[in-house]
């Protein structure tokens, strides 16, 4: 095997790898009309194909001829394409990160059974493949490797532009362009267009269908501070259907020992809007659990507004806290089943037959360990969960998969309707709304009865703060309940001094792409100095032989 210094087998993996990268951008453009290419695992696997396609072709790849190196393949009965095809898509550095991430959420079995076979395989690989570097050329430099990388470069480049221009939200292109990359186009969604078309429900309606068939249905609430949801979920829990046959909410924020201090706050009438915002302010610092203050603004309004509901009304909805006061947190690993033990005890009182629960991400899940599965398991057959169009909170707000469901639910407007998993393209997706799980193959079927599309990404914002959260005796409250909660407990508050915070959809969402646009930016710019430090090179290595 030829030996290489190591800044040499570096300057070969970096050509390699940003050569990957640009064919990436140009075979995510060219799919982009019928499917959508995700980066992730599929630069992976463009990397690994590289490699398979340059030893099958050239016996060498783009970074390997810079250096005058290439593979060497040995006599077998075994043909060299095959061999060459298992060894990279088996034991390249590309193919071992791709079998070992590319399940979506990640198997935790799988990838790690999928690591140790593939580090196995490259521990042996010169004896199982009988393939091996070689030296060809002692002066191998030429300009060909750098026209052929620079084309690379500047097609990739353009490719993606061409692929944002085509598929992006033309809204938010406008808007920012910056905050923008591609995505599936129109055409690749239309399965599930149609069957938004053919099936979408009245978000109401919908619901109170399935309180039809079930006793309990738990709301899968998006990131806790986003806005509009509660718009949403105040529409229906108003609804007279909802007032007249279910009339309980419960919810994951708030302390259970709050319940009747809420409730004597619904009773109390005040003068002015300022003295009930000052009294219910007064009220959020002690209905407090796992952090040092919950200051999402939705929390406060949905109160406020329950508040005038409520008042004065004979038929209340009763909005049920279900958490603890979480001072002592020994227990916090617990927190699913006691927040699912105080439902399910309030339930069994008899003062409850039907409810509506707000749970956050996994809490509403049906599976084990989640406060949905408690429930399901107290109330078998009885209990449904819906989940409202999110982007994932786990995977740093990136969307469900890969942005299909967003291009199809844009297509149809107002985005506001319901349906059920079951029979449907987006039943049958895998479950991609977590990053780790025990089982594959879960579909979002298996994890939910249905979905709720209320507005897209570009209309949702997230708000923190309320007023009157500095009032003196507020503040007092706050530090005493600093003084007794373990450091990791306390959420910062300070920065609310200056009012409610909002950010809107392009501030929330658009964090990672700005971040991958940078990353993206630098790998250009790093890739045209590389190919001027190849040009310099060979230029002069010629020089020194004239």
């Amino acid at each position: 095997m030829t030996n290489l210094k190591i800044f040499q087998r570096l300057i070969i993996s970096l050509i390699d790898a940003t050569a990957s990268f640009f064919i990436f951008q140009v075979g995510a453009l060219l799919l982009a009309p019928i499917y959508f290419l995700p980066f992730f695992p599929g630069y992976w696997a463009v990397w690994s194909i590289y490699y398979i396609v340059s030893y099958c072709c050239f016996r060498k790849s783009l970074g390997q001829s810079f250096l005058g190196v290439g593979i060497e393949i040995d006599q077998s009965i075994i043909p060299s394409g095959v061999r060459i095809f298992l060894r990279e898509s088996l034991t390249s550095f590309p193919a071992i990160i791709f079998w070992t991430t590319r399940w979506a959420p990640i198997v935790p079995w799988l990838s790690i059974s999928a690591f140790i076979i593939c580090m196995t395989a490259l521990i042996f690989r010169n004896k199982l493949f009988g393939i091996k570097l070689k030296r060809y050329d002692s002066s191998p430099a030429s300009y060909n490797s750098c026209w052929i990388y620079l084309t690379l470069i500047l097609a990739g480049v353009l490719a993606r532009v061409v692929n944002i221009s085509y598929t992006a939200d033309k809204e938010v292109l406008s808007k920012s362009p910056f905050n923008t990359e591609p995505r599936p186009s129109v055409y690749s969604a239309q399965k599930y267009i149609d069957f938004i078309k053919d099936n979408r429900q009245n978000i109401n309606d919908y619901i109170m269908r399935l309180f039809n068939e079930y006793d309990h249905v738990i709301l899968c609430e998006r990131i806790h501070p986003e806005m509009t949801q509660y718009d949403m979920i105040y529409n229906l829990v108003t609804d007279k259907r909802f007032v007249d046959s279910i009339g309980v909410v419960f919810t994951e924020i708030g302390n259970i020992e709050s319940r009747d201090a809420y409730s004597r706050l619904v009773d109390t009438s005040f003068e002015n809007d300022t003295l009930l915002e000052k009294n219910l302010a007064s009220f959020m610092m002690d209905n407090q659990t796992v952090w040092l203050l919950w200051t999402n603004t939705n929390w406060f309004d949905f109160l406020k507004r329950m508040y005038y509901f409520n008042h004065k009304r004979k038929d209340r909805i009763r909005i049920m806290f279900s958490d603890r006061n979480w001072i002592d947190q020994s227990e916090l690993a617990f927190r699913d089943s006691i927040i699912g033990d105080n439902i399910i005890s309030t339930i069994n009182s008899g003062s409850v037959t039907k409810s509506l629960i707000i749970m956050n991400y996994r809490h509403a899940f049906l599976t084990q360990g989640n406060v949905g599965y408690y429930l399901n398991r107290s109330f078998p057959g009885k209990v449904a969960n819906v989940m409202i169009n999110s982007a994932n909170p786990i995977k740093l707000m990136m969307p469900v998969q890969n942005g299909y469901w967003d291009v199809a639910t844009e297509q149809i407007h107002p985005v506001e309707y319901a349906f059920d998993f079951n029979d449907s393209p987006f039943g049958e997706d895998s479950f991609d709304f977590a990053l780790m799980s025990k089982k594959m193959g879960l579909k979002y079927q298996d994890m939910f009865t249905g979905i709720i599309f209320y507005k897209s990404q570009s209309e949702q914002y997230v708000s923190d703060g309320f007023n009157y959260i500095f009032e003196p005796e507020n503040i007092k409250k706050i530090e005493e309940r600093a003084g007794l909660l373990p450091e990791e407990a306390k959420n910062p508050y300070l920065f609310l001094k200056g009012g409610i915070y909002i950010r809107d959809s392009l501030e929330m969402f658009g964090v990672i792409v700005r971040i991958a646009n940078l990353t993206i930016i630098g790998v250009i710019l790093f890739s045209l100095l590389l190919n001027g430090i190849m040009w310099f090179f060979i230029y002069k290595r010629r020089s020194n032989r004239g």
